[in-house]
């Protein structure tokens, strides 16, 4: 492409003279216009794009010298070769000193001199346009650094509630979106989805989200998880009416184009960093509803209120009636009653988090009203299996398992003692993990020490720390068995014993052989056990 270039000379001789100097077509310059004077001048290049300015000083209305001065400062950056005569010594010197880069005596003019002119102005040209390029290039650079900065800044601030406004950087306080009612929108993936394929259709998704919901303000896009992406999108783009309807499309076209399906939360406008953050997580609190329906896929944060509490007193009337069916071999109606419950508290609805932590409770208290033997192998996996239900049908599901396992347990190893001795091996059982004092356990009684010593170990045949040790040596080897590469500090803590020499001390007396000892002896018996196998 060729350099256009402009002549400014009031003498029509000048402007032919220029025309016929050279065949322009066979050069990399092609002479675009001409003008008579420094204004006419400005007004074209105001309009059009010019390359270089070939001018002459003395003109009427507006010289080449103040034509030299408009363009500065106008900012338009165009190199300006001036035409003189002999004369002309000191208007050139002032062209110059005024921004002119080159000159050229009139009476020399020359099809080659001419064109050996513009060839140093075009290389100075290509050298400024790299050079403006590069400064481009650096500054989109440093335009992208500073963007991922503050998005990771943000995120930090979004999912750590300790961060406040005033420990963020000015950037970040000052970001624009923020200052207006925003809406917090969440894409969270249900599938297993891996890190780097959410990276690669982030994009992509957010440009649907942008054409579905017609955005004119980008919107601030954060991967806050693995699994999920957050979005500040500006109020005032999103009317309340027809979001869902849009919601709705977004979600069709993901699962589309992208194969995944995700659930989509939208929260009330806020305004400012902090409400924006409290939005955000009455977001991720909204999703907990899929743990009751999981083919809800939209969700608005105005229409969620979770119960988050259920009263200790209303607890213990649940056991009691589990009991009592599962005593009675009424097995079913304790299943059904269990479900009736389940479903009670679903209607509230309970916060999952909690109704998980109730069922793992009252499988415990269960199972600590049965069989003692039971509770050491299976207690812990059930308690886990239950905290990590996905879903209420998993839930009540797993709960069903675990105290049939409990009804089929052979003997009551609880019910064999005293009903105080009873209360006693309950409370240790279910404290194990703290620190327990002797005047805990009396209390949990309401016995004297005393005599609370001398029952317990009249009826069970030792002290009441050697049961309690028991316990924990017995849990701390299932430990064990289950991951051989736990650390001892690892399994003390776990089981109540907070120094790992004094545990591994203890575990020897129990066992006979230290912890780490006792693995070795598992594994030995594990490749015994699979020589053998592989021989029949």
């Amino acid at each position: 492409m060729s350099l256009q270039i402009l002549l400014v000379d009031d003498e029509p001789a000048i402007k032919i003279g220029f025309r016929q100097l050279t065949d322009w077509v066979k050069t990399p310059y092609s002479l675009c216009a001409t003008a008579s004077n420094g204004e006419e001048a400005l007004a074209y290049v105001r309009a059009n794009p010019v390359d270089i300015i070939i001018t002459d000083l003395k003109m009427s209305v507006m010289d080449g010298i103040d034509l030299i001065r408009a363009l500065k400062q106008e900012h338009l950056e165009i190199p300006i070769m001036v035409l003189s005569n002999y004369s002309d010594f000191e208007l050139v010197r002032e062209a110059l000193t005024a921004g002119a880069v080159d000159y050229l005596l009139k009476a020399n003019i020359s099809a080659d001199l001419l064109m050996e002119h513009l060839d140093k102005i075009a290389i100075n040209i290509q050298d400024r346009q790299k050079d403006r390029e590069e400064t481009l290039k650096q500054k989109r650079l440093l335009e992208l650094q500073n963007e991922k900065i503050l998005l990771n800044e943000l995120r930090h601030f979004f999912l750590d509630e300790t961060v406040t406004q005033e420990e963020l950087s000015e950037e970040t306080t000052n970001c624009l979106l923020f200052s207006h009612p925003c809406v917090i929108l969440t894409l969270f993936f249900h599938e297993d989805i891996k890190r780097e394929k959410l990276r690669k259709v982030a994009p992509n998704i957010q440009t649907l989200l942008i054409e579905t919901l017609s955005l004119t303000k980008l919107p601030v896009s954060i991967m806050t998880h693995h699994n999920e992406i957050l979005y500040c999108v500006s109020a005032n783009a999103v009317s309340e009416c027809d979001l869902l309807k849009k919601t709705k499309l977004l979600l069709r076209q993901i699962a589309t184009y992208f194969d995944v399906h995700p659930v989509l939360c939208c929260s009330n406008p806020a305004v400012g960093l902090t409400a924006c953050r409290s939005a955000y997580l009455t977001c991720v609190n909204a999703r907990n509803m899929t743990f009751y329906n999981t083919d809800i896929s939209i969700l608005f944060t105005k229409d969620i209120h979770f119960v988050n509490e259920i009263p200790g007193h209303k607890i213990l009337p649940i056991v009691e009636a589990i009991l009592n069916f599962m005593r009675s071999g009424k097995q079913q109606e304790a299943f059904q009653y269990i479900h009736e419950t389940l479903t009670d508290w679903a209607s509230l609805p309970l916060d999952p988090l909690l109704l998980r932590m109730k069922c793992a409770h009252i499988f415990e208290s269960v199972a600590l009203s049965g069989d003692a033997k039971k509770l050491h192998t299976h207690i812990h996996d059930y308690q886990q299996k239950l905290l990590h239900a996905i879903n209420i049908d998993e839930l009540e599901s797993t709960l069903r398992e675990g105290l049939s396992l409990l009804q089929n347990g052979n003997g009551n190893e609880f019910e064999k003692y005293k009903r105080e001795v009873q209360v006693i091996m309950r409370y240790v059982n279910m404290h194990y993990k703290e620190h327990i004092t002797l005047d805990e356990i009396a209390r949990a009684a309401n016995l004297n020490r005393s005599y609370l010593c001398r029952l317990f170990k009249k009826e069970y045949g030792d002290s009441i720390f050697n049961y309690l040790n028991s316990i924990r040596m017995e849990k701390a080897a299932e430990m064990l068995r289950s991951n051989p590469n736990l650390y001892v500090q690892e399994v003390a803590a776990a089981v109540g014993i907070c120094e790992p020499f004094y545990f591994t001390r203890r575990f020897k007396e129990y066992f006979g052989v230290s912890p780490r000892d006792f693995v070795i002896h598992l594994a030995k018996n594990k490749i015994l056990f699979e020589s053998n196998a592989s021989t029949k």
